[in-house]
């Protein structure tokens, strides 16, 4: 039960107990209905039972509150299955990572003349001889830098 203090009235919620084929009457005040029921000629055919609603609403309220719960729990299945299969990978993935991560920081942390590719750096000598030999084919010129 609410009570409006701007117009004085009181407002009730009810549920409307009817026989079927009739609905409820409009009211003279506008959006609303009357308890008056009308057949399908809108000849009076009776009035509406009305009986408060607070049992159907609380009956309401409680499925809605069992709906959320089912529906948080089952968020919290998806969720805590995705968490352990990201576990999972993550256990799976982290010895690879890990191996990876170590071999990148060695190759950085040398310097180049520790490198086994190519040794501490030495300048190449010219090989002898370059500069006078034929081409292998005639009208072909070899360039050598």
């Amino acid at each position: 039960m609410a009570y409006d203090e701007e117009t004085g009235t009181i407002r009730d919620v009810f549920v409307v107990e009817r026989p079927a084929g009739t609905s409820l009457s409009d009211s003279s005040s506008p959006g609303g209905i009357s308890a008056l029921l009308r057949d399908a000629a809108n000849v009076l055919a009776g009035h509406a039972v009305l009986y408060p609603a607070d049992a159907e609403l609380d009956e309401i309220r409680a499925e809605a509150r069992e709906e959320g719960r089912q529906e948080g729990v089952m968020k919290g299945v998806v969720i805590g299955v995705a968490a352990a299969g990201l576990g999972a990978l993550a256990v799976k993935a982290a010895p690879h990572i890990k191996s990876k991560l170590n071999s990148l920081r060695t190759k950085l942390n040398r310097k180049p003349e520790d490198t086994a590719e190519t040794g501490p750096l030495q300048a190449v000598p010219e090989p002898p001889g370059t500069q006078d030999e034929e081409p292998p084919h005639p009208g072909r010129h070899l360039h050598v830098a």
